[in-house]
């Protein structure tokens, strides 16, 4: 706290850093991976109850997943968020830039470790399994591995 008092860094000092890294892990899989899969900007978690609905049980499975780790109470923490109302809803999120951009997606490091985590925890992550494959699937079809339209 010392070092960035003076530095005119932002920061803040967690209590429990793990809460605020599975809060932030869930907000990752939550918000970036429907809109991937879906191709829709910020508002179609406002304007679809199919995408918000996808949203949830990504987010459910993450919060399962870290409970049954015995990591933490994730429930007891207050999800990362943002507030909606100051970002266009077109904005898109970075898995969704990286697919249009036709890059590689960050899906490994959010649905792939969770599905990981699943397994050694007996727990079921199907909506994480299904947006891995359907990202992995789109990064094939951007790297030109099929197209058929």
């Amino acid at each position: 706290e010392n070092l960035f008092n003076d530095s005119g860094v932002r920061f803040h000092i967690s209590e429990d850093i793990l809460k605020k890294i599975w809060a932030k892990y869930a907000l990752n899989i939550s918000m970036n991976l429907p809109q991937a899969i879906v191709g829709c900007g910020l508002g179609g978690y406002r304007d679809s109850a199919y995408v918000m609905d996808i949203s949830t049980k990504l987010k459910d499975e993450v919060v399962a997943v870290a409970l049954a780790g015995k990591t933490l109470q994730i429930r007891e923490e207050k999800a990362a968020s943002f507030d909606s109302r100051t970002v266009s809803p077109k904005a898109r999120f970075s898995t969704l830039q990286d697919l249009d951009a036709k890059r590689h997606t960050e899906v490994d490091m959010f649905s792939g470790v969770l599905v990981r985590l699943g397994k050694q925890f007996g727990i079921p992550t199907p909506y994480n399994a299904l947006a891995l494959d359907i990202i992995k699937a789109l990064e094939e079809k951007n790297d030109g591995r099929f197209d058929y339209q």
